[in-house]
């Protein structure tokens, strides 16, 4: 495969849901912050507390030793799960990334996709609008060819891998109650892919029901 076309497709869909459902956001938090009867909404962030569902964009950088072979990669990902205490939630992500395999040619200009699904727990606490969290997790990955074999990073035929993974970032919460915006950072860690480490960083969009 020598682009990494479905993905690219599929972040420009995310991106496109991800800034309407910010700017419907912003749009809210305006129409707060005109309301003189609420004065108290341009200091107090009351956020939903339940369900929830995230959508972020963002890059996997693998370490060395597969940092060699496998280039920075676009990612997308997508999050669901429960609050169970105002501290603590349990929930389950799915996500994907794509990458150029530089290893020695031939072949050139080949790409393959990582795509990983699990569960995991986050727990954190707020300050002001703030949110400050660490999360953790394991679950499953796949990659979608056999391009590093050639480099041992995979074996013939093998496809699956148990993934683990763990970070931490922050939630800026806007005045409309059910949204929040962020940034967070996970390392994740492959150990049937020649001990696979790479670093997720993401931007995304909460939506709490």
């Amino acid at each position: 495969m020598r682009t990494p076309g479905r993905l690219a497709s599929a972040s420009g869909i995310t991106a496109t849901i991800a800034l309407a459902l910010a700017g419907a956001a912003h749009a809210d938090e305006l129409s707060n912050l005109s309301n003189p009867d609420d004065p108290q909404l341009a200091i107090e962030r009351i956020s939903s507390s339940g369900f929830y569902a995230e959508g972020g964009l963002g890059a996997v950088i693998f370490l060395p030793k597969v940092r060699r072979d496998a280039a920075i990669g676009p990612s997308l990902d997508f999050r669901i799960g429960r609050h169970l205490f105002s501290w603590f939630s349990l929930g389950l992500y799915v996500a994907a990334s794509s990458h150029e395999a530089t290893v020695p040619p031939p072949p050139q200009g080949e790409w393959f996709q990582l795509y990983r699904g699990g569960g995991e727990g986050r727990l954190g606490g707020r300050i002001g609008p703030i949110h400050l969290f660490v999360e953790g997790g394991a679950g499953l990955t796949m990659i979608s060819s056999n391009i590093l074999q050639g480099v041992m990073i995979t074996d013939p035929g093998e496809h699956f891998g148990l993934t683990f993974h763990g970070g931490g970032g922050l939630a800026y919460q806007l005045l409309n109650r059910h949204y929040a915006i962020g940034v967070a950072v996970d390392a994740f860690y492959i150990p049937q892919f020649a001990q696979m480490k790479a670093l997720d960083s993401r931007l995304y969009l909460r939506y709490t029901y």
